[in-house]
């Protein structure tokens, strides 16, 4: 029954990727961390188990979450742009622990989520060397650039999602180009 419960979890995550809607996305990714964390406690030593939590917490925390933050920063609210700061630390700190359980410290994103950071780390290293070209030139690019696989979808719509706000003069600021 496990081994049923742990493949489904699987194929549900593997679903997940594949969406563009990023409101039903984030509404059945928050439903399948419920759904891991009962499993989790079933097994608390099951590999897969602990890295689809890892990997769940990691795309919240740097997808769904940074993109209200950034929304918050945009619409200047403060209250709101540090509570999400908050939730996407906690989110963060649920990842690396499942991460570390797996026995995948240098994994501790899981592929996905570490593909989303990575797409981004480029136009962040504009930013702080204060690149202003090529730190919009970087995020332009991943605005124009296709889904190369359905396994990808989300990740990339979510790298849009975060591209769009990161071009916005209040995100912007913080390169004080």
């Amino acid at each position: 029954m496990l081994e049923n419960d742990v493949r489904n979890a699987q194929w549900k995550a593997r679903t997940l990727a594949t969406a563009t809607d990023l409101e039903i996305a984030e509404a059945a990714l928050s439903a399948e961390l419920v759904e891991l964390e009962a499993l989790y406690q079933r097994a608390p030593t099951e590999p897969r188990v602990l890295e689809l939590l890892a990997s769940g917490y990691a795309r919240m925390a740097l997808g769904f979450i940074e993109a209200r933050r950034l929304e918050a920063i945009v619409s200047t609210d403060t209250a709101q742009a540090t509570h999400q700061a908050e939730r996407r630390s906690a989110a963060l700190a649920r990842a690396a622990f499942y991460a570390n359980a797996a026995g995948q410290k240098s994994r501790a994103l899981g592929k996905q989520p570490r593909i989303l950071a990575l797409t981004l780390s480029q136009a962040e290293a504009a930013c702080r060397s204060r690149n202003r070209a090529d730190y919009e030139a970087r995020l332009s690019a991943l605005l124009a650039t296709p889904d190369s696989s359905p396994e990808l979808r989300l990740d990339n719509a979510l790298t849009r999602r975060l591209a769009r706000s990161w071009l916005k003069p209040a995100v912007r600021a913080r390169c004080s180009f």
